[in-house]
């Protein structure tokens, strides 16, 4: 008797964590995009049953390759039901605002690339920063979308590449020159 009270009670604290980390998931969203009450129910029953299954593996699966695999196959089937229930404004709403101090921070390395080669005014690298940072957030975006979709990812990326800015294409080149150790002092080694 004892011992099923306890498993009623440890799966009672299973139920409410999950129902609070849902919660939290639902504020989250509703801070950056707004939800219909059909989209919030979904979303939430999603997050029920991520959170459970998280959880279960956490406290219940011993192998680390096996809770690994639950794991992913947990967060695919969270993550393509929750992109499922978006709209695609919505969806990139919410991956801008979430993705931005990401994106910030790569933009402005790319950016320090470029300063540092001497060509460009603060005023001109200020301009490639925009055009850096927008063509980066559209790649985020896409990364984000078809996170479990490869195929669709590398397409995607792909026909996106034929927008890359000048300045995405030069940072990424000095980039690799630098790696290679032929940039010394901001000047190209050949």
């Amino acid at each position: 008797m004892k011992k099923l009270t306890t498993t009623i009670l440890f799966a009672l604290a299973f139920f409410i964590a999950s129902a609070q980390q849902s919660e939290r998931k639902i504020i989250e969203l509703k801070k950056i995009i707004s939800l219909s009450a059909a989209q919030e129910q979904q979303i939430r029953k999603l997050s029920d049953e991520y959170f459970t299954i998280s959880d279960s593996i956490l406290y219940h699966v011993q192998d680390p390759n096996t809770a690994s695999q639950l794991n992913y196959t947990a967060n695919k089937k969270y993550h393509e039901g929750v992109m499922n229930l978006l709209s695609d404004a919505q969806k990139v709403k919410y991956i801008r605002v979430t993705s931005t101090p990401e994106v910030n921070a790569k933009a402005e390395a790319k950016i320090q690339m470029l300063r540092e080669s001497n060509k460009y005014s603060e005023a001109a690298l200020d301009s490639m920063k925009n055009e850096t940072f927008e063509y980066l957030m559209l790649e985020k975006v896409v990364y984000t979308r078809d996170r479990y979709k490869i195929r669709q990812q590398k397409d995607n990326i792909r026909k996106l590449k034929q927008y890359e800015p000048n300045s995405v294409k030069e940072s990424n080149t000095r980039e690799k020159l630098k790696a290679q150790g032929k940039v010394n002092r901001g000047n190209i080694n050949w």
